[in-house]
């Protein structure tokens, strides 16, 4: 039997209630979600974010994404579907995870710091009229700020993602799309189903046209 991990002492009388007290709140706080979720105000925002997205790609412009952690996760994902396809066969759309890369974040950081880590991709990639949606559940990523006042400052248009206590980022972008919760799992799976939204939505006109 393995040893020196908490999870080792962990019998099989917690392990079930364990998986269906967390099934059950997270249900709970999703439920709670959807409610919040439907506030005309947030879904215009969440609206005006994909139809600015969608506008650069209608003239050609590219889809730059940051994250950190589980974000640069959903970042990889994002440009994944706009590279190939969501729901729908249609032609690649130019679209770029600014954190894919390891040498360069571990070369950038290095010998730049952290914070700007983003921000130099940014400046290598982005042109004006580009697209920057850059996510940070806390709000407080001093590299995504960073690559925000960047891209602003370069022309690019501007989404950021975040939760409830993300308000270092207002004001830091075109449009900030805050998710109503404090809970980091639930604030990356919204921001999963807006950039799906918005994806699909892409997939759909392109279907249709």
């Amino acid at each position: 039997m393995p040893t020196g991990h908490a999870l080792h002492d962990v019998g099989p009388e917690r392990r079930g209630p364990a998986i269906a007290i967390q099934h059950q709140q997270g249900l709970a706080s999703w439920a709670k979600l959807v409610e919040e979720l439907t506030d005309d105000r947030l879904v215009a925002r969440v609206d005006a974010a994909g139809t600015a997205l969608l506008d650069s790609l209608v003239e050609g412009h590219t889809l730059l994404v940051a994250g950190n952690g589980g974000s640069a996760a959903i970042a990889s994902h994002v440009a994944a579907e706009f590279i190939g396809k969501c729901i729908h066969d249609r032609a690649p759309l130019p679209a770029v995870n600014l954190a894919e890369s390891l040498s360069s974040i571990t070369a950038v950081g290095n010998d730049y710091g952290y914070e700007e880590t983003f921000a130099r991709g940014v400046s290598a990639l982005g042109r004006p009229g580009d697209v920057l949606l850059a996510m940070s559940t806390s709000g407080r990523s001093p590299n995504i700020l960073r690559a925000l006042q960047v891209a602003r400052d370069t022309g690019l248009r501007t989404i950021a993602l975040t939760g409830a206590r993300g308000t270092d980022l207002e004001g830091a972008a075109d449009h900030v799309l805050v998710v109503p919760s404090d809970d980091t799992p639930r604030i990356q799976e919204v921001h999963m189903l807006w950039t799906h939204t918005w994806c699909e939505a892409v997939d759909v006109v392109c279907r249709d046209a």
